[in-house]
């Protein structure tokens, strides 16, 4: 851990000044409202309505006990006997819960496939800080009904860092049931000081032109698809730039997705993202 937190501490002005001046295209407001869910029927109560006392569509500035702090957004109709899938976003460094969901807009995408999504806080990284942020789903479930086998994390920069970090670091108990970390701060020599995880499925996003570390994302994914016991041959790029590692265990499909744009510039493939979390069960 200790090259990780050395590699964020080297990066974390640069870093911290592109997210504070970084403004990027307008995004639609629609996108940032909760959507309804067509729930499947027949239904089957999975929780107690009187346990999961957490409110329908936007609930801000949330503490854990530990200290981290999330906003969350539910399906516009949200049933609290059923149980959702979970997406936790984890932000860049130094930006709000409220600027990460204006920088991924996942929101209205998430919830109109059911899931409920959270958006972290971002905290400076070390140890301490991974743990106080590892405490978020936990929080989560006590509050809201959450499907424990399908709980997702994603996030940009330090926040694909932290989604990672989360997944092999023994001292994190709860893991995630796939992750999608984007322009994430860690290569071959950071990774490589850990244990593989328990094989899950991975989707590395990673744009051509980050400077700010430059060949990373392809490095990242070459370490989790030999953790995932794929072969090292990709497929050809799809459309969007997606290429898949060959002879993946189905339980563990890992893909490489590059794209256009520098190391501010959020992938934008939400749709292909939300896909990917909904298949990994």
């Amino acid at each position: 851990m200790r090259n990780i937190i050395l590699v964020g501490i080297v990066v974390f002005l640069g870093a911290l000044l592109a997210f504070t001046f970084f403004i990027g295209p307008p995004v639609d407001p629609n996108l940032l409202k909760p959507a309804a869910y067509d729930y499947p029927s027949p239904t089957i109560n999975s929780c107690s309505a009187n346990t999961k006392t957490g409110l329908a569509g936007i609930s801000d500035n949330i503490k854990t006990a530990e200290g981290a702090t999330y906003n969350l957004r539910t399906p516009s109709n949200y049933n609290n006997t059923l149980t959702h899938p979970l997406i936790v976003v984890y932000a860049p460094a130094g930006t709000s819960a409220s600027k990460s969901e204006r920088h991924t807009h996942l929101t209205k995408k998430a919830t109109e496939a059911g899931f409920i999504i959270a958006y972290a806080k971002n905290l400076r990284m070390s140890v301490k800080a991974i743990e106080k942020l590892a405490s978020i789903p936990t929080d989560i479930q006590k509050k809201w009904c959450i499907d424990s086998n399908r709980i997702y994390y994603t996030g940009h920069s330090d926040g694909g860092s932290i989604a990672n970090a989360l997944t092999f670091l023994p001292s994190i108990i709860n893991k995630p049931t796939a992750i999608a970390p984007s322009a994430a701060g860690m290569d071959t020599e950071s990774l490589k000081q850990y244990a593989c995880p328990t094989p899950l499925p991975v989707m590395v996003f990673h744009n051509s032109d980050d400077s700010h570390f430059e060949g990373f994302g392809k490095q990242a994914a070459d370490w989790w698809a030999n953790c995932n016991h794929c072969s090292t041959e990709l497929t050809t790029p799809d459309e969007y730039g997606c290429s898949t590692y060959k002879n993946c265990p189905a339980s563990s499909k890992t893909v490489y997705c590059e794209g256009l744009g520098g190391h501010s510039t959020w992938p934008n493939k939400n749709a292909m993202l939300i896909d990917f979390f909904k298949r990994s069960k």
